[in-house]
């Protein structure tokens, strides 16, 4: 490249946007750090955002920060690292890329502001988050001075060398993730609007039950993952689309099997929303529109066992409590159902029996990550539910095509049913009702969709 080219490529360009205001996850956050600080008086702690992993020789995939950073920064920066001093104080450091001007910027194909867009100016995401904002390359040095300190690991190398793993570090995580367990009412917010927002995706896929009869799973799952992305960061999972025997596929991933029109498919799935915040729905459908007598009898049970869940939901139950009642209902429903004999059962109890055909928990706690909190699950798992809680309530049965103690008839059903709940004050508010659940509002509810496809 000539000198006449280079200075061609660094003049000119304009300056960046004068700076903003703080936006509505600031605050939250603030008092989120504050209350970190506090639990380990005197400390340093590391929080890093993660770095983008490789996809393929020089292609990187997406990236998604690590969820304790985003729910103490909320910044989507890779390489950023928020660290929490001894005072308390926290200052994030973060990667100033190449911006348009610097000749850096159309050489550094994965950071330069030609390749990756301009970068927002440091005082500006100061102002917008609330947070003192420092170059990434401070770093190091910071990093000498909290080699004692606590860390995330697994997230960024240069945390995990400069902090080693230790059972102090190891403190930190579960720390964090009881202090998310309970949601604010800020957080509720975000997660009432990604219900809503996965609802309407689940609309969109019934719409589309007719279009899968040619194209398969892999259509369905291209219908949501275009609303997702539509509406949010995308899908907050993998979705499960399984159709027919797939069904019984707890997570049937691979979505690239036929639809058929007598066929039930289990999709679940849910929207990545604003700041990170995820749905985790399943619904059942009978892609005809209509349940055959044997899918509307399996999925009544479901049904009747999430009912029977969702009626313990309240501050003082425990999930295993929501599990055991939810059992019970499927024990009893494969009793009469022909699935669960005398000679199968032996010396158990129908419930302690239905675990092989629901062999999966009832649910569990949902915020910035689909499985939150999981740090701490071992005490959640027990522990009485609180107001701020967010849980899914997902019952399931599961007939394999190879059960031999399936009756024929019923092989290759599968059904989950599932919710995003709040517990409150005095009980539950269901984040997903505007949904259909029981087997006739289902159907109604395909049918009415289709007739407005037709209109």
């Amino acid at each position: 490249m000539s000198r006449a080219q280079l200075r061609l490529l660094v003049g000119g360009w304009a300056p960046p946007p004068p700076g903003a205001l703080p936006w509505a996850g600031a605050e939250p956050r603030a008092r989120r750090r504050a209350e970190l600080a506090d639990a380990f008086p005197a400390e340093w702690l590391v929080v890093p955002s993660g770095r983008p992993q490789r996809r393929c020789n020089d292609l990187l995939y997406p990236f998604r920060p690590g969820s304790d950073f985003t729910w103490l920064v909320g910044d989507d920066e890779p390489g950023s690292v928020l660290v929490v001093d001894p005072s308390g104080a926290s200052t994030l450091y973060r990667d100033e890329r190449p911006a348009l001007g610097d000749p850096l910027s159309l050489i550094d194909g994965h950071r330069g502001a030609f390749w990756a867009g301009q970068p927002t100016p440091s005082p500006v995401v100061a102002a917008e988050l609330g947070l003192a904002v420092l170059p990434l390359s401070l770093l190091p040095g910071v990093l000498a001075d909290a080699r004692s300190g606590r860390a995330i690991h697994g997230l960024d190398a240069d945390v995990d060398a400069a902090i080693p793993t230790s059972d102090a570090s190891a403190e930190l995580p579960r720390t964090i993730a009881r202090m998310r367990l309970m949601k604010d009412t800020h957080e509720i917010a975000l997660l009432r609007q990604t219900a809503a927002d996965t609802v309407a995706g689940f609309a969109a896929l019934a719409a589309a039950l007719p279009a899968a009869v040619a194209h398969g799973e892999a259509h369905l799952e291209g219908v949501f993952a275009r609303h997702a992305r539509t509406v949010g960061h995308g899908p907050a999972y993998n979705s499960v689309v399984g159709a027919g025997d797939h069904a019984t596929v707890l997570h049937w991933m691979r979505n690239d099997g036929a639809v058929r029109a007598e066929d039930l498919v289990l999709v679940d799935a849910g929207v990545e929303g604003a700041e990170r915040y995820a749905a985790d729905v399943t619904r059942t459908f009978p892609v005809s529109g209509s349940f055959t007598l044997e899918q509307r009898a399996v999925y009544d049970v479901v049904f009747a066992a999430q009912e029977a869940a969702l009626a313990l939901v309240r501050p003082g139950a425990a999930l295993r409590d929501l599990h055991a009642a939810a059992l019970e209902v499927v024990g009893a429903g494969l009793r009469r159902l022909g699935v669960l004999t005398d000679e199968v059962a032996g010396e158990l109890t129908d419930a302690q029996a239905a675990v092989r055909w629901m062999p999966h928990g009832i649910g569990h706690m949902l915020g910035v990550d689909l499985h939150d909190c999981t740090a701490v699950a071992a005490e959640w798992m027990t522990a009485p539910l609180e107001p701020g809680h967010v849980i899914t309530v997902e019952p399931g049965v599961y007939l394999s095509p190879h059960d031999a103690h399936v009756p024929g008839h019923l092989r290759g059903i599968g059904v989950r049913i599932e919710d995003d709940v709040v517990v409150t004050e005095d009980g539950y508010e269901n984040l997903t009702a505007a949904l259909p659940r029981s087997s006739d509002d289902v159907e109604r509810w395909i049918t009415s969709i289709n007739a407005r496809g037709a209109a």
